[in-house]
């Protein structure tokens, strides 16, 4: 009796020592992801305060293996804009109003990132779900304050920064560095359109030095319907960080037949600089010149103008990013409203 009594406890206990490496193997493999911006502003033409959470990012990520590993990140975020909505006048010219109304509460979630990655080998990388689209991240994490504010083409064009689809990488050498994408065009938060369109992406990043990188970028994003024009976007981008403390960054678009409106075109291009005082403050400006041409039968409300960004930026602790900035928009014709704000701006990530 008492030996059954040993080799059962033997038994319990080697269950319990192998769930517990399970579960070790489990927390080693698993990476909490957190990502929180914050901003308190003012306003000096409608002599307005504010405050607000502008995303909060909330996942993890699992290694499988060497090869394979997941990611699922839900997004905070008012839904979805309604968008353009097409008119036709008594005269039958067509007609574009901007509506920028919204759905859904201001504080929803959604499900922006769920993909699976398979590294083939260390060149090769294949991902697929809702995945990190691949137009502005080279540039945005060379600048390193997208807490501040977005880079040229997420601010102006709202791109989405996930889609729906594949994305491959290719890595050629330390130098030269290429990828493409395939996905639905209109992000996480929508279906395939019964068109079954597509967008296709594509960039090719070429780091001749530690202290050069550029990269080229294309996409085609094709009509939810057979009317309306195919949406490209043609980028350049080129950053230079001559020292540790200091680096300047440009980046040239050029989007044509925006949000798939024949003849409506827009163009610009994003200066940004920064310096280093310490380790852990930087002083930064930046300044974007938007554009927009339109045939002369297409009215919109797009306004031509200048942006202009400035700051100074504090680490106290890794993960935690504070700045005091300027931000200000000057719009070309003089009847539109010029907009001058201070922000306290907040990041926290781990």
């Amino acid at each position: 009796m008492l030996k059954k009594i040993i080799i059962i406890g033997l038994i319990a206990l080697m269950h319990v020592v192998t769930y517990a490496q399970e579960k070790q193997n489990l927390i080693k493999n698993l990476t909490p992801i957190v990502q929180v911006f914050g901003t308190a502003s003012y306003n000096f033409e409608n002599n307005n305060y504010g405050y607000s959470f502008g995303r909060a990012h909330l996942g993890f990520q699992y290694q499988f293996n060497e090869k394979w590993s997941s990611k699922i990140i839900i997004d905070r975020g008012r839904a979805t804009s309604i968008g353009e909505i097409t008119v036709t006048d008594a005269n039958g010219n067509m007609l574009t109003v901007q509506n920028t109304s919204k759905e859904g509460a201001y504080y929803t979630m959604f499900l922006k990132f769920a993909s699976l990655q398979w590294k083939v080998n260390d060149k090769f990388t294949l991902e697929g779900g809702a995945i990190l689209q691949n137009h502005y991240i080279t540039q945005e994490r060379f600048l390193g304050l997208r807490y501040v504010a977005q880079t040229f083409q997420d601010l102006f064009w709202h791109i989405p920064s996930s889609d729906l689809g594949f994305i491959a990488d290719y890595k050629f050498n330390n130098v030269f560095s290429v990828d493409v994408a395939i996905t639905n065009g209109e992000g996480p938060r929508k279906v395939q359109d019964a068109f079954g369109k597509v967008k296709f992406a594509g960039g090719i990043d070429v780091i001749p030095t530690e202290k050069i990188q550029t990269r080229f970028f294309y996409h085609n994003r094709q009509s939810k319907t057979n009317s309306e024009e195919t949406e490209q976007l043609f980028s350049v981008f080129a950053g230079f960080k001559p020292t540790a403390k200091f680096r300047i960054g440009c980046e040239l678009n050029y989007m044509k037949n925006l949000d798939n409106i024949n003849n409506l075109n827009s163009y610009g291009f994003s200066l940004y600089s920064a310096y280093s005082l310490t380790n852990k403050t930087e002083m930064f400006a930046r300044y974007d010149r938007l554009l927009y041409k339109a045939s002369d039968n297409l009215s919109t409300n797009n306004k031509n103008g200048n942006s202009i960004i400035g700051g100074i930026s504090h680490s106290p602790v890794k993960g935690v990013n504070l700045s005091l900035n300027y931000q200000g928009w000057l719009p070309d014709e003089t009847s539109n409203q010029h907009e001058n704000s201070i922000l306290l701006s907040m990041e926290y990530k781990f």
